[in-house]
């Protein structure tokens, strides 16, 4: 079984893309509690969560560790509190059962599972693969104020003849697969935010070129300090021409899955 493990959302995924199990710990409530991310309440959450909900996903799948073939896990970009409860979780897995282990970046596991290709069509004249999904919405945006159409929260149901076909229109401009001549795929809504499906499909890939760092050692100390990314542009890899922060230990030359994507589409 090709299975990896990402320990936070925990779904053992096969190599052939069969989802075992998936399992979501929402903070929700600390984000409506605290009125935005409270770092260390989100640590504790982690903390709190963890075991159980990697308990669960592996229960759920009807396996074990020692059935899986890899772990993998978040290392960046995101909060360090947070990301350093994963990896701690991660490698307790890995060392226990001597799995190799591999770090993820989570945008670009984003960019593999839950994005469109075609959405890096329009990078084709760029280095690397970073855009902003905030330009797109200033695009969207400004395209809904010139059409006059009414910001207020009107479900599409209750809209206006006219108003939805003025959406649908906003829409479809921009939609680039067709005249690009690419398919476009549209994965099921579950997994277009985040979730760790999208880490476990993103650590497969890895797995299977050879990216991965080797089982931790026996002796590793609990209080390691790991190689974490909370600052991790994605696309840095391709813009260098060489991989500076894939392993959790060291650099390798190796280009991100994104750029790969990015450069496919020339």
């Amino acid at each position: 079984m090709a299975a990896t493990l990402f320990p936070t959302l925990s779904p053992p995924v096969r190599g052939d893309g069969e989802i075992l199990s998936q399992v979501v710990s929402s903070q929700e409530d600390l984000l409506v509690r605290w009125g935005g991310v409270a770092p260390k309440m989100a640590e504790e959450a982690h903390l709190l969560a963890i075991d159980r909900v990697v308990q669960k996903a592996l229960d759920d799948a009807n396996v074990s560790e020692s059935d899986l073939s890899a772990v993998a896990v978040t290392v960046g970009p995101g909060l360090s509190l947070c990301l350093r409860v994963g990896v701690h979780k991660a490698r307790k897995i890995a060392k226990s059962f001597h799995l190799p282990i591999v770090g993820v970046h989570h945008m670009e596991a984003q960019a593999l599972v839950s994005s469109s290709r075609a959405r890096l069509v329009s990078m084709r004249q760029h280095k690397d693969c970073n855009f902003s999904y905030a330009g797109l919405k200033t695009q969207v945006r400004l395209a809904i104020e010139s059409r006059n159409i009414s910001t207020d929260d009107i479900p599409i149901s209750s809209a206006t003849k006219d108003d939805r076909q003025i959406r649908a229109n906003i829409a479809a401009s921009f939609q680039i697969a067709e005249k690009n001549g690419l398919q476009l795929v549209c994965p099921p809504p579950r997994l277009c935010t985040d979730n760790g499906v999208m880490i476990a499909w993103t650590g497969i890939e890895h797995f299977i070129a050879g990216r991965f760092d080797d089982p931790p050692a026996v002796d590793e100390p609990d209080d390691l300090q790991y190689d974490l990314r909370p600052r991790w542009p994605l696309g840095e890899e391709y813009s260098d021409g060489r991989c500076v922060a894939r392993s959790m230990k060291t650099a390798r030359v190796h280009p991100s899955l994104a750029s790969m994507i990015q450069g496919s589409v020339h």
